[in-house]
Protein backbone atom coordinates (compact mmCIF):
# COMPACT_ATOMS: atom_id res chain seq x y z
CA UNK A 1 0.00 0.00 0.00
CA UNK A 2 1.30 3.75 -0.85
CA UNK A 3 1.26 5.62 2.41
CA UNK A 4 -0.55 8.18 0.48
CA UNK A 5 -3.74 6.14 0.77
CA UNK A 6 -3.62 6.96 4.00
CA UNK A 7 -3.92 10.57 3.78
CA UNK A 8 -5.94 13.46 2.12
CA UNK A 9 -5.32 16.57 1.31
CA UNK A 10 -7.55 17.43 4.67
CA UNK A 11 -5.36 15.67 6.62
CA UNK A 12 -2.07 17.45 5.28
CA UNK A 13 -1.75 20.85 6.50
CA UNK A 14 0.95 23.48 6.95
CA UNK A 15 0.02 23.94 10.71
CA UNK A 16 0.93 27.72 12.97
CA UNK A 17 0.06 27.78 16.62
CA UNK A 18 1.40 24.52 18.02
CA UNK A 19 3.54 25.42 20.49
CA UNK A 20 4.36 21.96 22.25
CA UNK A 21 4.14 18.39 21.89
CA UNK A 22 0.80 17.96 23.86
CA UNK A 23 -0.76 20.79 21.53
CA UNK A 24 0.44 19.25 18.57
CA UNK A 25 -1.06 15.45 19.82
CA UNK A 26 -4.12 17.40 20.56
CA UNK A 27 -4.65 18.91 16.88
CA UNK A 28 -3.89 15.31 15.37
CA UNK A 29 -6.22 13.55 18.02
CA UNK A 30 -9.21 16.44 16.32
CA UNK A 31 -8.28 15.63 12.72
CA UNK A 32 -8.24 12.33 13.06
CA UNK A 33 -11.73 12.21 14.78
CA UNK A 34 -13.26 14.10 11.85
CA UNK A 35 -12.05 11.11 9.64
CA UNK A 36 -13.11 7.63 11.78
CA UNK A 37 -15.91 7.07 14.58
CA UNK A 38 -13.73 7.64 17.01
CA UNK A 39 -13.58 10.41 19.91
CA UNK A 40 -10.64 13.38 19.73
CA UNK A 41 -9.96 12.33 23.61
CA UNK A 42 -9.54 8.48 23.11
CA UNK A 43 -7.20 9.23 19.61
CA UNK A 44 -5.45 11.57 22.02
CA UNK A 45 -4.77 9.42 25.00
CA UNK A 46 -3.89 6.52 22.92
CA UNK A 47 -1.16 8.80 21.24
CA UNK A 48 -0.01 10.19 24.78
CA UNK A 49 0.25 6.84 25.97
CA UNK A 50 2.23 5.24 23.39
CA UNK A 51 4.67 8.82 23.97
CA UNK A 52 4.86 7.72 27.63
CA UNK A 53 6.31 4.34 26.17
CA UNK A 54 9.25 6.68 24.68
CA UNK A 55 9.45 9.15 22.22
CA UNK A 56 8.32 8.95 19.07
CA UNK A 57 10.83 11.53 17.08
CA UNK A 58 13.15 9.86 14.88
CA UNK A 59 15.84 13.09 14.70
CA UNK A 60 16.31 15.49 12.32
CA UNK A 61 13.07 17.56 13.05
CA UNK A 62 10.85 14.63 12.33
CA UNK A 63 8.59 12.48 14.09
CA UNK A 64 6.09 9.62 13.81
CA UNK A 65 3.55 9.86 16.44
CA UNK A 66 1.70 6.85 16.51
CA UNK A 67 -1.02 4.17 18.40
CA UNK A 68 -3.45 1.56 17.93
CA UNK A 69 -7.00 2.37 18.31
CA UNK A 70 -10.10 0.08 19.77
CA UNK A 71 -12.83 1.43 17.55
CA UNK A 72 -10.50 2.14 14.66
CA UNK A 73 -12.02 0.46 12.01
CA UNK A 74 -8.51 1.10 8.90
CA UNK A 75 -5.52 2.62 9.27
CA UNK A 76 -5.71 6.67 8.66
CA UNK A 77 -2.92 9.38 8.81
CA UNK A 78 -2.45 13.03 9.41
CA UNK A 79 0.68 15.34 8.16
CA UNK A 80 1.50 18.62 9.80
CA UNK A 81 4.39 20.64 8.90
CA UNK A 82 4.39 23.28 12.00
CA UNK A 83 5.84 26.62 11.43
CA UNK A 84 7.92 26.45 14.20
CA UNK A 85 9.65 23.62 15.53
CA UNK A 86 8.79 22.27 18.92
CA UNK A 87 10.33 20.44 21.24
CA UNK A 88 9.97 16.37 21.10
CA UNK A 89 11.98 14.63 22.96
CA UNK A 90 13.73 13.31 19.99
CA UNK A 91 16.84 11.58 20.28
CA UNK A 92 19.33 14.14 18.76
CA UNK A 93 17.83 17.16 20.92
CA UNK A 94 16.68 18.72 17.63
CA UNK A 95 13.31 20.45 17.71
CA UNK A 96 10.39 18.59 15.47
CA UNK A 97 8.48 20.35 12.61
CA UNK A 98 7.87 17.62 10.50
CA UNK A 99 5.31 14.92 11.93
CA UNK A 100 3.26 11.94 10.46
CA UNK A 101 1.06 10.38 12.57
CA UNK A 102 -0.96 7.07 12.55
CA UNK A 103 -3.46 4.92 13.97
CA UNK A 104 -4.17 1.33 12.68
CA UNK A 105 -6.88 -0.54 14.20
CA UNK A 106 -6.00 -2.57 17.74
CA UNK A 107 -5.21 -6.12 16.01
CA UNK A 108 -3.31 -4.60 12.87
CA UNK A 109 0.31 -5.68 14.37
CA UNK A 110 2.05 -6.45 10.67
CA UNK A 111 0.31 -3.38 8.68
CA UNK A 112 0.76 -1.00 11.73
CA UNK A 113 4.87 -2.15 11.36
CA UNK A 114 5.05 -1.84 7.15
CA UNK A 115 3.16 1.83 7.61
CA UNK A 116 6.16 3.16 10.04
CA UNK A 117 8.76 1.09 7.90
CA UNK A 118 7.91 3.32 4.92
CA UNK A 119 6.80 6.12 6.71
CA UNK A 120 10.46 6.14 7.77
CA UNK A 121 11.99 5.45 4.69
CA UNK A 122 9.94 8.34 3.52
CA UNK A 123 11.20 10.97 5.64
CA UNK A 124 14.59 9.81 5.67
CA UNK A 125 15.28 11.13 2.46
CA UNK A 126 16.56 14.64 2.71
CA UNK A 127 15.56 15.43 -0.65
CA UNK A 128 11.99 14.41 0.21
CA UNK A 129 12.44 16.83 3.70
CA UNK A 130 14.00 19.62 1.84
CA UNK A 131 10.72 19.78 -0.52
CA UNK A 132 8.56 19.39 2.72
CA UNK A 133 10.10 22.13 4.33
CA UNK A 134 9.93 24.13 1.62
CA UNK A 135 6.05 23.87 1.03
CA UNK A 136 4.13 27.14 1.08
CA UNK A 137 0.51 25.68 1.20
CA UNK A 138 -1.37 23.05 2.20
CA UNK A 139 -1.98 21.33 -1.50
CA UNK A 140 1.96 21.97 -2.28
CA UNK A 141 2.48 19.56 0.75
CA UNK A 142 0.22 16.97 -0.41
CA UNK A 143 1.51 16.72 -3.87
CA UNK A 144 5.32 16.41 -2.08
CA UNK A 145 3.92 13.32 -0.44
CA UNK A 146 2.28 12.18 -3.04
CA UNK A 147 4.90 12.08 -5.77
CA UNK A 148 7.61 11.04 -3.22
CA UNK A 149 5.52 8.41 -1.76
CA UNK A 150 4.69 7.21 -5.56
CA UNK A 151 8.67 7.42 -6.07
CA UNK A 152 9.23 5.10 -3.17
CA UNK A 153 6.39 2.36 -4.01
CA UNK A 154 7.60 2.06 -7.71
Amino acid sequence: MNICQLLSPESTQCCDKTNSKKKVLEKISEMMANSIDCKAQSIFESLLNREKLGTTALGDGVAIPHARVNHCKCATAVFLLLDKPIDYDAPDGKPVDIIFAILVPEDANNSHLEHLQKIAKLLSDSKIISQIRHAHCDEALYDILEKAADRLAA
